[in-house]
């Protein structure tokens, strides 16, 4: 039999996919107008010709900001999470810059950064407008109908546990090469340099944490419906062997990332999570990634912050890692994206012309079998950072560009544009699989869903390498278990359920925290 599928059309509820209506589109832009010439009055530096394109930039993403807060969108829908994102990327970051006079440090600065920062606004305004171009025609959402995929949950969770043990094993191993755990703790907090040539070590080594979550979630989802308690525990044991497995080579998205992840396995696999509670969440992972930056720039020493030894004012202030670097370097590319604009207009470097794509990409590839390999954005950013032959002097860039800063070293301000037009087309393929994954009783499509919506964001906010990394450590383990427990079972026509051949407990009789497949879940 064939994999075709045919579908109907699932009815509109909270949390539908309608997206923005009219009452949407005026509420952002009064709140968004309102608060730029509120800000103005307070701060002059912000009558500013630039505050014009950022103000545009963030009425079109406050719209599904709104839509949100009015329950249009499901919690975990890819749209809003890429709006919650992208407000503060668009409208709060560049208004911030300005404010706090916050600049990218150690570069040589533009003569007027409220002028290259504008220009990148508009930029952004342009692609944004191209963006929400793509989103207007929208089919209904449907659901699976006729033959499909599903799981057998026995084999799933029989490979899923034995490849987390060779996961596990992979990061003994690690922790042996280096001598031990004291010698991999002061490796990973004081010397990160002797992990070169251990790449495929770590991704296989760090893949454990949520590849064991997941299992234990699609195992036992029918009891731990029953059981929030547990689910919370479950989280803090995922969000603790994540630190230790990646968070302590000071990679604050090793661990963050993973979480979400597993916050969105639970909204489709077992309850729903709440907005508030995706709120303190969100509280608590802004903590701790600016704890976790205190620990990037001092390692242990971190210890004697909380022992009081030291005091987190003075050592933040030391290191540069303030609130302004974490809402600004970590959560922001405005000034690294403005200068890499001013820099290819002034043509003061060769714009890569989609090599730092190939050279992102080139670490799958063993160097045996290409020792030498393309420039990445590593090159060719820090080229058009400091001026041409700064790479080859040995000057290196660990800035991240985010994917219009990236378009932009390589094809210049129209590859900028040209970028949101790719972001749009992967918003809606996100948001198609999320929707037939919410409103669907089939385990592959919830899956893979979280898998969607954290890697949309990183696809906004990060490089191509950096999705690649992500992609390895997180989301192909969970996909390769998948395959391996895939088998095709007949989808009754009528009901939509699937037949009971013994083999398989996807299925709604056994689905308990499933909701009906025709009733979309709450967002909150």
């Amino acid at each position: 039999m064939g994999t075709r599928e045919t579908e109907r059309p699932v009815k509109s509820g909270a949390g539908d996919t309608r997206g923005p209506d009219a009452l949407a589109w005026f509420l952002s832009g009064y709140l968004v107008i309102a608060a730029s010439a509120v800000l103005a009055l307070i701060d002059p530096r912000l009558r500013h010709w630039s505050i014009v394109p950022v103000t545009i930039c963030g009425v079109l993403m406050g719209v599904d900001v709104i839509g949100w807060v009015r329950r249009r969108y499901d919690i975990f829908d890819p749209q809003a999470l890429l709006a919650l994102f992208g407000f503060h990327f668009f409208y709060l970051a560049p208004v911030l810059h300005v404010m706090l006079q916050y600049w990218a440090r150690d570069v040589a600065p533009p003569p007027d950064w409220q002028e290259a920062l504008g220009a990148m606004a508009c930029v952004n305004a342009v692609g944004l407008c191209i963006y929400r171009l793509l989103l207007l025609s929208r089919t209904a959402p449907r659901v699976p109908r006729g033959p499909a995929l599903t799981v057998n949950t026995r084999i799933f969770v029989r490979f899923g546990l034995w490849l987390s043990a060779v996961a596990v094993c992979a990061f003994g191993a690690l922790v042996m090469l280096l001598d031990g755990p004291a010698e991999y703790l002061m490796v990973v907090t004081q010397d990160r340099s002797q992990l070169a040539g251990l790449g495929w070590l770590i991704v296989i080594a760090e893949s454990f944490p949520l590849l064991l979550f997941t299992v234990v979630v699609v195992r036992w989802r029918e009891r731990l419906a029953a059981q929030p308690a547990a689910v919370y525990l479950l989280l803090l044991g995922l969000i603790v062997m994540q630190f230790a497995a990646g968070g302590l080579r000071g990679s604050r998205s090793d661990t963050v990332w993973p979480v979400l992840l597993g916050l969105i396995l639970v909204h489709l696999l077992v309850f729903t999570v709440s907005r508030r509670a995706l709120l303190v969440c969100g509280l608590v992972a802004g903590v701790f990634m600016y704890l976790g930056g205190l620990y990037k720039a001092v390692g242990t020493e971190v210890i004697d912050i909380a022992r009081g030894a030291r005091d987190v004012g003075q050592v933040s202030t030391q290191t540069g890692r303030d609130v302004p670097n974490l809402l600004l370097g970590d959560l922001g590319r405005a000034d690294v994206q403005a200068l890499v604009l001013y820099r290819q207009r002034q043509g003061q470097a060769e714009p890569g012309y989609g090599i730092t794509y190939v050279g992102d990409l080139s670490f799958l590839v063993p160097r045996a079998m290409l020792p030498e390999r393309p420039r990445n954005k590593t090159a060719v950013g820090t080229d058009m950072l400091y001026g041409t032959g700064a790479f080859d002097n040995g000057r290196r860039s660990s800035r991240v560009f985010g994917l219009a800063g990236e378009a932009i070293l390589n094809f210049g301000p129209l590859g900028g544009v040209v970028s949101f037009l790719f972001l749009g087309l992967v918003v809606r393929f996100a948001r198609r699989h999320y929707e037939r994954a919410r409103r669907s009783p089939h385990l592959p499509r919830k899956l893979l869903a979280p898998g969607l919506c954290v890697g949309l964001l990183l696809f906004l906010g990060s490089d191509l390498d950096n999705v690649a990394w992500f992609t390895l450590k997180q989301v192909v383990p969970a996909a390769i278990v998948l395959c391996a427990a895939l088998t095709r079972v007949p989808l009754s026509a009528r009901t939509g359920r699937i037949a009971n051949d013994g083999a398989s407990r996807d299925s709604p009789a056994h689905a308990g925290p499933f909701r009906p497949v025709a009733t979309p879940m709450r967002g909150g």
